[in-house]
């Protein structure tokens, strides 16, 4: 499929349906879930263990084959949490993995199966313990972690740093600094006066990413038509 030949009524009523299904079934495996969230194919985003909270303009999209996993795991009498800010957005296959504290600032972006753990899950020599160790991680404002990204434990990241595709991430990142290789290494540091523009402009207020992303599709889907959409499943053409 080349374009989406779905009518704006169809998307709308889907999106409703996405709405629904997040507020009854996937919020109330958060401590606290923001209003304006737009999560994309919600029963494939997984929601595992206490305090897990979100904020406003919450932005997840997730697929069959790429779910979206916020994960906390540890002892009862040492409650690890994952605090996500406002106008943060995740692509398929984010994991976001607590034993101890994983703390993302506003406007972060995490490209397509980014990874972010406080924990090696195991030690070299006990490989049994059910209670690893953590240091807790820190990302900054409008951090863009990128494609397959791996940010380690105790690891902080300053505000507007970039994180290369496929890095692995050891070691603290300076604020505006942009990294890349495994393990990371700073190879450029952005100008810190140049105008910084972020998803926390466009879609930070609590209902500016609804009528954003509403807006989009209006525009996007103009001249679509239920007839045209049926045709295009049942005999689609080149070009379709």
């Amino acid at each position: 499929m080349r374009r989406d030949h779905r009518p704006y009524w169809m998307h709308s009523a889907w999106e409703r349906f996405e709405n629904a299904w997040a507020r009854h079934f996937l919020a109330p495996h958060f401590e606290r879930l923001g209003p304006a969230v737009k999560l994309t194919q919600p029963w494939q985003i997984e929601v595992f263990g206490p305090n897990i909270s979100a904020g406003t303009s919450l932005n997840i999209v997730a697929t069959a084959d790429n779910k979206v996993r916020l994960t906390v795991w540890s002892p009862q009498d040492q409650a690890g949490e994952i605090e996500i800010g406002d106008a943060v957005f995740m692509a398929p296959g984010t994991r976001i993995l607590a034993t101890k504290s994983i703390r993302i600032g506003h406007a972060c972006l995490f490209a397509a199966n980014a990874t972010v753990t406080d924990s090696d899950w195991h030690g070299l020599y006990n490989r049994i313990d059910p209670a690893p160790e953590g240091r807790p991680v820190v990302l900054g404002e409008n951090v863009w972690v990128g494609d397959g990204a791996f940010i380690a434990k105790g690891v902080t990241i300053g505000d507007h740093a970039v994180i290369g595709a496929r890095s692995v991430v050891t070691k603290d990142v300076p604020a505006y600094g942009v990294v890349a290789g495994a393990p990371a290494r700073l190879i450029k540091t952005l100008d810190p006066d140049h105008p910084m523009q972020t998803r926390l402009e466009m879609v930070g207020e609590i209902r500016g990413i609804s009528r954003f992303m509403d807006d989009a599709y209006r525009k996007e889907l103009t001249g679509n038509s239920t007839l045209g959409w049926l045709r295009s499943k049942l005999f689609p053409r080149r070009g379709d």
